[in-house]
């Protein structure tokens, strides 16, 4: 797997469509994000201004320095209040699932334009929205996993036992650099790369059933 957008470097169109596609993908999923906390009755993620579609309140610089550098990043952590959910909290989880929903969304809308572009005859725009369907899809699978600060690990802990909570929270003690370890052993022992095909199949066959594509 081709480690970050730097790689893209060599071909302007790929690398700029690739970048916006993910800056609006990280956007997009805290927005997500905050449309469900609010249906939940969590109304801290929208007044503190993450329902818009602003770079400057949504985005990470450390998330988007990791995007170029690894291909993957992170925007800001949306505020939620555990005491706003249901069932001693445990509904927060499904805002941090939301987040998954979203990538995945964006990894099969880029896939889909690709498929256009690809009928077509725009080799050079298949291409472009081929590899950010891959780098959203990238976001999702990895945010599967139940470690912080990645969703599924936010989920973990409003949903897990307490030895769960615990377990979370001792691994969280090795920080970013915890989390690139764990980054780098995913892809060299290919849970990655099957995570992702497995959904790159779902999603081509499912586009393969749309008349004309």
């Amino acid at each position: 797997m081709r480690f970050g957008l730097l790689g893209l470097l060599s071909e302007p169109t790929t690398f700029v469509i690739t970048a916006l596609i993910m800056v609006m993908a990280l956007i997009f999923h805290n927005i997500v994000q905050t449309f469900v906390a609010d249906r939940l009755g969590d109304r801290s993620p929208r007044l503190a201004g993450f329902m818009a579609f602003d770079p400057k309140r949504q985005l990470d610089l450390y998330g988007l320095f990791f995007l170029v550098l690894l291909g993957f990043g992170w925007p800001k952590s949306i505020p939620v209040n555990p005491r706003n959910y249901r069932g001693r909290g445990r509904s927060e989880g499904w805002v941090w699932v939301s987040g998954i929903g979203a990538y995945l969304l964006v990894s099969f809308l880029s896939l889909l334009v690709a498929a256009l572009f690809g009928r077509m005859g725009e080799i050079a725009l298949l291409v472009s929205f081929r590899t950010a369907a891959s780098i959203a899809l990238l976001h999702a699978v990895i945010n599967l996993f139940p470690i912080l600060p990645l969703d599924m690990g936010r989920a973990a802990l409003a949903w897990g036992s307490a030895e769960v909570r615990r377990v979370i929270m001792r691994i969280a003690q090795f920080g970013i650099l915890g989390f690139i370890v764990f980054f780098f052993i995913l892809n060299a022992t290919g849970i990655l790369n099957q995570l992702m095909l497995f959904f790159q199949r779902l999603f081509v066959s499912i586009i393969g059933l749309i008349p004309g594509l």
